[in-house]
């Protein structure tokens, strides 16, 4: 893991660090800075978009703690596995798996992950009362995306071993 290197992973961390101390309005408009520098980055640069999803669920669940945090963080480390996983096991049969550098919602969203992250985690913020459903879908999404990239990454692992 590297250290953050951009504004947006800075605001991120930063977004992070309030959460878990209670400062909300601070926390909320850290995470608007945050997911607006996200989207005027380039395309094509690669963001700590896991990396910092994992530093707002540890301070979720710092702030929160019970079983959705520890879904959600459960569900972020299944991602991050299963996207170390396909990059290495693609980089072994020698094949280009589609969307890894994307820290994605069910592989299609891009920088929506994050988007989604934000906004939920705000909502937890601004509704207390309803943080552990929505904190636990995120979680479930999260889990979801996770199991499609190794699914992904397994069929075409099968495929290339196949035609071989």
């Amino acid at each position: 893991m590297r250290l953050p290197s951009s504004s947006t992973a800075v605001a991120g961390l930063a977004a992070a660090l309030a959460l878990a101390l209670r400062a909300d309005p601070v926390c909320l408009a850290l995470l608007v800075v945050w997911r607006g520098l996200a989207h005027r980055a380039s395309p094509g640069s690669v963001g700590e978009g896991p990396w910092l999803r994992v530093a707002l669920a540890l301070a979720f669940a710092w702030r929160m703690p019970g079983w959705p945090a520890a879904a959600l963080l459960a569900s972020l480390l299944l991602e991050i596995a299963a996207a170390r996983l396909a990059g290495w096991l693609a980089a072994r049969r020698g094949i280009a798996l589609p969307g890894l550098e994307l820290h994605t919602l069910i592989l299609a969203g891009g920088r929506a992950a994050d988007t989604v992250a934000a906004l939920v985690l705000a909502a937890a913020i601004l509704l207390p009362e309803r943080a552990a459903p929505l904190v636990a879908a995120l979680a479930g999404l999260t889990a979801m995306g996770a199991i499609a990239r190794a699914s992904l990454a397994v069929v075409l692992v099968r495929g290339v071993r196949d035609e071989a």
